[in-house]
């Protein structure tokens, strides 16, 4: 399973938790079995997802399914920021 991070800014973070949640068959098509999600201040949010096809994730990402998505959910061009988790640090 491979974790994606995505961190952006919206114009209203009620809008975009409202959209967002709307969104489940396209996250499907990106192979995403579960997604985390919080906001921070500013109207910032994160989100981590987790894929089983990250080939899949990306093409889907850059689709103008995705556009949409982000557009109707209040998300502000140019502030999206993409992160493939690719290191693990253990504390035991």
């Amino acid at each position: 399973m491979t974790k994606v991070v995505a961190r952006a800014e919206v114009e209203d973070i009620e809008r975009w938790k409202n959209g967002f949640v709307t969104h489940s068959e396209l996250f499907k098509k990106q192979g995403v079995t579960i997604a985390y999600y919080g906001v921070g201040d500013g109207n910032k949010v994160a989100v981590c997802f987790e894929t089983t096809d990250l080939n899949a994730f990306m093409e889907i990402l850059e689709s103008s399914d995705t556009a949409e998505a982000m557009s109707h959910d209040g998300i502000i061009d140019g502030t999206v920021e993409i992160f493939v988790v690719d290191s693990i640090l253990e504390t035991q």
